[in-house]
């Protein structure tokens, strides 16, 4: 017997359960198979295959099943493999105990299709009968289904209340039928099923107004005897009791969401007219017609009006309880905008710079030579006079001495021509002399400049030379550079778009990298007029003055960044500004 089988047997529960239980057996050859719901000590059977009794199950088993454990339960007892499976199933609203044995082993996988198909069985059954008593109620209220008919056909708002009023009482046998509008945040009477005129301030209209807010606050049916899904029926409650215990329920009326109004609908105590099937037939109905209810009110009153009540349900959509979360994240982006735009700050213009100096030398070679000693190395600092480099001067002295006989030779020749009346022989005897002497005077010169003193004091920036002694050098090679640290100054790359900020005069402050924590004050000095292209993009160059004395660790190409304050400006202008520029440039306004 397949599950379609089992569920067109009818909708009897206890015949259900036993062609359903007895479908089990013969499909898996279970010798026993019954459907228990344990409740305390109590067990109710629901349905039992053939020949199945609890009474002879092992006691082991009896206890299993009273034990009211969630764990599926294997016992093994003389052969016979007998399980416990407690089940839940969606659309019951208790849980149940299947047990079942067979004489041979139950593997897992037998147990688990044992368990699906039940729970499909009852699951479907559960939905069938359901469908059948929805049909039911619905059969009852068909009629009522044309009032979206006869609410179309109204050409005025009162008229289509009362109409809905008095077919639903008709067509649901209600004692009163009541409609109310939310108005001002509140329910107010709108029409009921007698006609007449409506008053609400009475208690009774009070009271059934309370009752309608509680169905419309919580957007579901409430009433008495209790609604599913309803949470909070107190107002319902408190005019039940005032009114013989009446059964009353409320059913908000709704268009894209938001409620607009509300239906009560009243029966005498013994009556048995609220019943699930019967509200949820009545939603489908109201559902149906409250979009035409709506357009027609929308559509009442004189122009002011209606332009007044389209501007107060935006309002009401926008400030209501509804998408709470989202409307208080929109009210914090907007009021911290608004704060953004009037709390004043100052704006900077931030550059990068580099620390540059006044005064700088390089100390090259004096002639071709040979390094004789080093004195002092990159980063020290020297005094003006210091000897930095010597050069060699044996090769020099050499050459002095060799001149030197040279000219003596010379001389001794001049003289001794002179008294033998040679003129000729003399003079040259005399050029000689005077090519010794200027070579001398060379020689002199490169003697006096073997040693290498600094010009000023400052910094030697460059020239490693304590591994070149002994190597030679050609004139005019770069052997040190010394730069004046006692008189630099910064050198700004600001950014075309920020020039325009910067006046001589204005003051800031500098970092530098290797030491950001200090923070030194500047003056802007001057400005090139012409700007420098690079790949990052076009920027000037500004001179600034350090107003505090120079530190001993900085040194001429150290970087950082100098901030200069301009002016105070708003939050908003000073993060946003560039933003707008870039758009009033795509846009061309």
């Amino acid at each position: 017997m397949n599950l379609g089988e089992i569920l067109e047997g009818g909708a009897n529960p206890a015949d259900f359960w036993a062609r359903m239980i007895q479908a089990v057996s013969d499909q898996w050859q279970l010798t026993q198979c019954v459907a228990l719901q344990i409740d305390g000590d109590a067990i109710k059977l629901f349905g039992s295959s053939e020949g199945s009794n609890l009474r002879t199950a092992p006691q082991n088993v009896r206890k299993a099943i009273m034990a009211d454990s969630s764990e599926v339960q294997v016992i093994e007892i003389s052969g016979v493999h007998w399980v416990v499976h407690p089940m839940n199933v969606v659309g019951f609203d208790m849980s149940f105990v299947l047990v079942f044995s067979r004489e041979f082993e139950l593997l897992e996988p037998e147990r688990i299709q044992i368990r699906n198909f039940v729970e499909s069985a009852v699951t479907a059954f559960s939905a069938q009968r359901k469908a059948e008593a929805s049909e039911k109620s619905l059969s009852e209220i068909s009629k009522v289904v044309d009032l979206g008919l006869i609410i179309g056909e109204s050409a005025h708002f009162g008229e289509a209340a009362n109409r809905l009023c008095n077919e639903l009482e008709t067509e649901l046998a209600a004692m009163r039928v009541t409609l109310g509008w939310r108005k001002k945040g509140l329910m107010e009477l709108i029409s009921t099923n007698h006609g007449g005129r409506i008053r609400n301030d009475t208690e009774t209209a009070g009271a059934l107004g309370r009752a309608m807010d509680e169905a419309a606050e919580q957007d579901c049916e409430v009433g008495v005897p209790s609604i599913r899904g309803a949470e909070i029926n107190r107002q319902h409650k408190a005019f039940s009791e005032a009114h013989a215990n009446c059964q009353i329920v409320s059913l908000p009326l709704r268009k894209d969401g938001d409620v607009d109004g509300s239906v009560t609908v009243e029966y005498a105590q013994e009556s048995s007219g609220i019943t699930q099937e019967r509200v949820d037939a009545l939603r489908v109905v109201l559902d149906l017609v409250s979009p035409q209810l709506v357009n027609l009110y929308q559509k009442s009153g004189w122009v002011g009006a209606r332009a007044w009540r389209s501007v107060r349900r935006r309002f009401a959509s926008l400030l209501g309880y509804r998408h709470t979360g989202w409307k208080l994240a929109g009210l914090s982006v907007i009021f911290t905008f608004v704060l953004c735009c009037v709390i004043p700050i100052t704006h900077t213009v931030n550059a990068p710079f580099l620390l540059r100096t006044k005064a700088s030398a390089d100390l090259t070679a004096p002639f071709s030579g040979y390094i004789d000693t080093v004195n002092a190395n990159v980063g020290d600092t020297v005094k003006k006079g210091q000897l930095l480099v010597t050069l060699d001067q044996r090769e020099l002295l050499m050459q002095q001495t060799e001149l030197k006989a040279e000219r003596d030779r010379s001389l001794s020749d001049s003289r001794r021509y002179e008294a033998e009346g040679d003129l000729s022989q003399m003079k040259l005897s005399q050029l000689a002399i005077e090519q010794a002497d200027a070579k001398l005077t060379v020689l002199d010169y490169r003697l006096n400049r073997t040693e290498i003193c600094a010009p000023f004091d400052g910094v030697i920036v460059e020239g490693d030379l304590k591994e070149r002694l002994s190597s030679p050098t050609q004139v005019g090679e770069i052997l040190m550079r010394i730069v004046e640290v006692s008189d630099t100054y910064g050198e700004l790359q600001v950014d075309e778009r920020d020039i325009h900020f910067l006046k001589i005069g204005m003051e800031g402050e500098l970092a530098f990298t290797s030491r950001p924590e200090d923070k030194f004050k500047i003056s802007l000095d001057s400005y090139e007029p012409v700007a420098v292209v690079k790949e990052t993009g076009t920027n000037f160059r500004v001179r600034v003055d350090i107003a505090d004395d120079p530190e001993v660790w900085w040194r001429p190409g150290m970087s950082g960044v100098c901030k200069v304050d301009i002016s105070d400006r708003s939050i908003a202008w000073v993060y946003l500004h560039r933003s707008w520029e870039f758009v009033r440039m795509k846009l061309w306004f």
